[in-house]
This record gives structure tokens, sequence and C-alpha cells, in this order.
């Protein structure tokens, strides 16, 4: 099976890390209206494969900021940062 997902990020989305300390693990929760997206890690995949996802996806967040600041120096000056391409 497959299947994709498309979370779009506004101003009133909410990037949420739940911390338990090391009585359970973390949960990143993304919230946007009528749409939440959370990434946790469940007993049945080993905490070894969840750390190699979690650092995939630190990397791949940090190349998309990177991407996103030289697409957004590319574009006419804006004054409110609404415009889409």
């Amino acid at each position: 099976m497959t299947a994709s997902m498309a979370f779009y990020a506004d101003r009133n989305t909410t990037v949420r890390l739940s911390r338990y300390g090391t009585t359970r693990t973390p949960i990143l929760t993304l919230d946007g209206e009528n749409h939440s997206l959370a990434v946790s890690a469940f007993g049945r995949v080993p905490i070894v494969e969840h750390l190699a996802f979690a650092r995939e996806l630190s990397a791949a967040c940090a190349d998309y900021v990177t991407a996103l600041e030289a697409y957004a120096a590319a574009l006419p000056d804006e004054t409110d940062g609404d415009e889409g391409p």
C-alpha cells in the first residue's frame, strides 16, 4: 500500500514538542486548521530505527529551511509575506 499526505503550514500552524523525560517517548505535533500531524515512537519498532528516522527528518528540515531561504531571497520584495508562487 502506498500513501501520500500534504501538510500546508501557515501562520496559524503550531509546532509542539511534548517531552516526558525518560518515562515515555516524546511526541512532535504540528497542528493546523482542521488537520494535524503527530510523530512519535512506538514499542514495536526498535528505538535505533526511531533515532535514525528523527535524524533524517532533522537533516531534511534543515535542508528545507536553507532551500526556502534561497527561494525567498530570490522573490521580489513583499510586504506581508503571504504571496504565493
